[in-house]
């Protein structure tokens, strides 16, 4: 079963490196590594190319454009689309594919996370809250799908015809978990844990920046879109 990692990145030279890093440290070794430079004005491209000769540059700026374009050089069964400022474990893969093989009629798998760059105690404090997040949300009826701990099977992708570049609202990831589940089941796996960086809470402010996510989830738990738009998000919080 082949995974295609597929890193959209724009302006990450101060973190790729960390990224691709724990990517290439795979335990399980059937995986292809895509960066997608969003046509960076720093050294974001230079150095990835120093962890894969997969190396693509998208014109078109915005995350949608970017996932979309990896997609579809992506030969992997599965593909994931990993944040350039996110870490992961050795293992992590290995314990996403065997999820996969535990559920073969899932058509998504996803999981939890921690953050790196807080305080100790805070990022002990993210990881159980946002875990507690996901399995309430879940309960709720509305799976989680962030991101940058959330992987698919190709064909599903396809299906949905990927992320709808139309779509200016916030959480995509969210969307495209909602149509995906029309096509199979979604698990969610605890185990399945990655790091992530917490400074667009610190550069937007905690109680704003949550108060915005809880926004957007409540009216996408709804069935309403965001009244967010991603480029507000991205305007106000990063």
């Amino acid at each position: 079963m082949k995974v295609s990692l597929i890193v959209p990145a724009y302006n990450e030279e101060k973190k790729i490196a960390k990224t691709l890093e724990g990517l290439k440290k795979q335990t399980y070794a059937n995986y292809e590594l895509i960066v997608i430079d969003n046509n960076s004005t720093d050294k974001t491209n230079e150095i990835a190319k120093k962890f894969t000769s997969t190396v693509f540059i998208e014109k078109e700026k915005g995350y949608i454009h970017a996932a979309n374009t990896g997609a579809k050089m992506a030969t992997g069964e599965l593909i994931t689309f990993c944040d350039a400022d996110s870490q992961y474990p050795e293992d992590w893969l290995e314990k996403v594919v065997a999820a996969f093989k535990l559920h073969p009629e899932a058509v998504a798998v996803y999981g939890t996370c921690s953050t790196y760059d807080a305080s100790p105690i805070l990022n002990f404090i993210n990881y159980y809250l946002y875990t507690w997040f996901l399995m309430l949300s879940r309960l709720l009826g509305l799976d989680n799908t962030s991101g940058f701990n959330f992987v698919m099977k190709k064909e599903g992708f396809i299906k949905v015809q990927g992320f709808d570049p139309n779509y200016q609202k916030m959480s995509p990831d969210l969307q495209l978990g909602i149509k995906l589940k029309k096509f199979g089941k979604i698990i969610f796996d605890p185990k399945i844990k990655v790091l992530s960086s917490f400074r667009r809470f610190e550069h937007g402010g905690t109680i704003k920046t949550t108060l915005f996510f809880m926004k957007s989830w409540l009216q996408i738990l709804i069935g309403k879109d965001p009244t967010i738009s991603y480029e507000e998000y991205n305007k106000e919080i990063r």
